[in-house]
């Protein structure tokens, strides 16, 4: 079988397998879909359902103002454990300072951190920095005794350079169309000069790079929004403190086109980001233009930070569920939705039914994960559809044992068409797009998403690791330029909770070395993860070696544990 037959049987599958799913029905034939269908109320999401001033519990009163079994966000606390790292390289950023209110802390030398009694909350704001770095900030959801694994990304400053605010000028960056412009008198100071940062963002290379969660203020309204490129500027004094513009003036910036998205709008509006409320905030307009092959969107401001150019999305709602091995529904777990034809993420929690309710971009594709602490689901990608959709015919499901779960993603861009994850396993055997696995049974480790059509995702989970070294390579399946390094690829392993970003070095010759070795990861007895970068002579013709000989009789690690 071909690999062209190969994926077209798989489609095939998946096409039966969603064909049971129910849908809102539109009854006034708008393609809206109906209001959602209603499900048992939110018991252990972390939020106030009775509207009493308390969060609510996992308990059969969840909703009712009788309820006492609850908890005062002002007093309850979590954790916030993970790591930092640098979006381009995927080094670990030692000393970042990571903070959440009053709470703070710095990166160790591996850059890990851990906060501890971070207060409850549905928007917990957590801000990253670091010398050379953009800003970051991510937002978290925080239960009760509970602690949160998560890893943030920091983009490299762009560019810095030295403006006469009197003068004005512009600044750019080599090789990329971002760009401010300046007139003269618009920045309000009197000193001979200032010091501009600019940073080309690029979410479609990779959403985290965008600080918040893809929500933002539109006058009044709450919207989902999706990024089709985005900015930071910063203009500074010599003692680093934040010089405005001059009342009313307007300063012009560039913001390169970066999008998933085929069809990107001629006119789009622009955001700005509140770094108090971590919510994009709707600001004019900017224009799409195209000149010496390179596109992006052209709009004036007046004050600066992040700028993005976003438009709201059109949104239905996927109600899916979650399930240990057994069958049983899992509380808690938080779901990620991040879209494949469009650059953007959503997130739940699913309640004490295993039950969730998503918001994702209407008619588009899209990945669905749901993690609880170090345990992850399978991922599986789909097409929302135009209306209201009901999936919990095939609901998420962790594996049989969750000893030291990991994740690798690997994305690319446009071009080549086609890149492939492989997965050497230590006992023998491979993961690949021509054997996905199954995270159920032996081997405990599947290709969940395998992408044809450019961007990726590609996803590998392994649920339950053998003792002994895997080694991961990507293998440029199109054998077409730009290659693996051109497009370029990203990949991403999640372990013990923590993610490890992965790019690749010089050397490859595009058609010709169409492998790259990305790393090992060997599992101890007592399923401890060691990741090895592998550097040196990684690009190849043909597959890689193995890293050992395969052994089909050495154990899984650890014990088994329940995923509850």
């Amino acid at each position: 079988m071909t690999k062209h037959q190969y994926l077209i049987s798989l489609a095939v599958a998946g096409a039966l397998a969603l064909g049971g799913c129910s849908s809102g029905d539109d009854d006034e034939g708008d393609d809206g879909g109906d209001t959602p269908p209603v499900v048992t109320a939110a018991c252990a999401d972390g939020m106030d359902n009775d509207s009493d001033g308390l969060v609510d519990l996992a308990d059969p009163g969840c909703s009712d103002a009788t309820d006492d079994d609850e908890t005062d966000p002002a007093t309850a606390v979590g954790t916030v454990v993970g790591t930092i790292s640098d979006t381009t390289s995927g080094a670990l950023v030692p000393s970042a300072q990571v903070r959440i209110g009053d709470v703070a802390t710095a990166t160790d030398a591996n850059g890990e951190f851990q906060l501890d009694d971070v207060p409850v909350g549905e928007r917990v704001m957590m801000d990253v920095s670091a010398a050379g770095y953009e800003t970051n900030m991510r937002v978290l959801d925080v239960l009760e005794g509970q602690t949160v694994m998560v890893s943030a990304s920091l983009l490299p400053v762009g560019t810095m350079e030295m403006v006469d605010p009197a003068a004005g000028g512009d600044v750019s960056i080599a090789g990329s169309s971002a760009m401010v412009m300046f007139d003269a008198g618009e920045i309000d100071s009197s000193a001979s000069e200032v010091m501009v940062t600019l940073t080309d963002v690029d979410p479609g290379s990779s959403p985290d790079n965008m600080p918040g969660d893809f929500m933002g203020m539109d006058g009044d309204e709450m919207a989902m929004i999706e990024s089709l490129g985005a900015i930071s500027v910063n203009i500074m004094d010599d003692a680093g403190n934040d010089v405005p513009l001059s009342n009313g003036a307007m300063a012009t910036i560039r913001i390169p086109l970066s999008t998933r998205n085929a069809n990107p709008d001629p006119t789009i509006p622009l955001w700005s980001f509140d770094e108090s409320t971590g919510l994009w905030m709707r600001e004019g307009t900017a224009q799409l233009v195209t000149e010496n092959g390179e596109s992006y969107y052209q709009g004036e401001v007046g004050h600066f930070s992040y700028w993005n150019a976003d438009k709201r999305l059109e949104t239905i709602t996927l109600t899916g569920c979650v399930e240990d091995a057994q069958g049983e529904p899992v509380s808690g777990v938080r779901i990620k939705s991040t879209g494949v034809d469009y650059t953007g993420t959503s997130r739940a929690r699913s309640d004490s039914n295993g039950v969730f309710r998503i918001q994702v971009r209407r008619s588009s594709e899209l990945t669905l994960r749901g993690e609880l602490g170090q345990a992850v689901t399978n991922t599986v990608v789909l097409n929302s559809g135009s209306s209201n959709a009901d999936i919990t015919n095939s609901c998420l499901r962790f594996g049989a044992d969750n000893e030291q779960p990991f994740t690798i993603q690997l994305t690319w861009g446009e071009a080549p068409r086609d890149l492939d994850s492989w997965l050497y396993r230590p006992e023998g055997g491979h993961i690949s797009y021509t054997n996905r696995g199954n995270l159920e049974s032996e081997p405990f480790a599947n290709l969940d998403v395998d992408d044809t059509s450019s961007f990726g995702p590609e996803v590998i989970t392994v649920v339950r690791p053998r003792v002994g070294t895997y080694r991961y390579f990507v293998d440029n399946f199109s054998e077409v330029e730009p290659g693996i390094s051109g497009s370029p690829a990203r990949v991403e392993l999640t372990v013990n909770g923590n993610a490890r970003v992965f790019t690749p070095p010089t050397g490859e010759q595009a058609g010709s070395t169409n492998y790259w070795s990305v790393f090992d990861i060997t599992i101890a007895e007592d399923c401890s993860a060691t990741v090895t970068p592998l550097t040196g002579d990684v690009w190849s013709t043909s597959p890689p070696e193995r890293p050992v000989t395969p052994d089909e009789s050495i154990p899984y690690c650890g014990s088994p544990v329940a995923i509850r």
